[in-house]
């Protein structure tokens, strides 16, 4: 079956991303690449048969220790080599989600971080164009359906606003 909006396969490789705010921040994981930190969005490839939302929830445990419920499907990313689907999470209680969530399946050189949901049009994350969003969501309302994003952008040290 072929994706219209992009013509490809549906076979593309696809991940699940979770959205996690507590206390006007929001969970990201760090990275140091040569070029300098730079951070990603809980998450990871979705197994066969399984739903992007499971594994939101499913990847979120392994790497945060944190349990949540996909509440909402935010955004679909779309870039050269896979479809990315971003839900928000619904954490039992979000007061002490920044106390329990310890690092777990996480890569090394890789940590978690929460960072002020204000800072993240500055903020080196990926997918960029999902990350100044979220700030502007979190303060106006989160849309009715998800956006479809295309994103490519490499450099994630650039401010983003489209």
């Amino acid at each position: 079956m072929t994706d219209a909006w992009q013509g490809r396969t549906r076979d593309v490789p696809r991940r699940g991303g979770a959205v996690v705010l507590a206390r006007g921040r929001m969970l990201l994981i760090r990275y140091a690449p040569e070029d300098g930190h730079k951070y990603f969005i809980p998450g990871g490839g979705v197994e066969p048969g399984e739903a992007p939302s499971l594994t939101a929830e499913r990847e979120l445990a392994e790497e945060t220790g944190l349990t949540a419920t996909a509440e909402r499907e935010l955004a679909v990313v779309r870039n050269s080599d896979r479809v990315e689907h971003y839900y928000l999470m619904r954490l039992g209680d979000p007061h002490c989600a920044e106390q329990r969530a310890v690092p777990g399946d996480l890569s090394p050189g890789q940590q978690l971080e929460w960072v002020d949901v204000a800072l993240l049009p500055n903020t080196p994350v990926w997918p960029k164009r999902l990350a100044w969003r979220i700030t502007e969501w979190s303060t106006n309302g989160w849309p009715d359906r998800p956006v479809q994003l295309d994103d490519s952008i490499r450099d994630l040290h650039a401010p983003c606003d489209w």
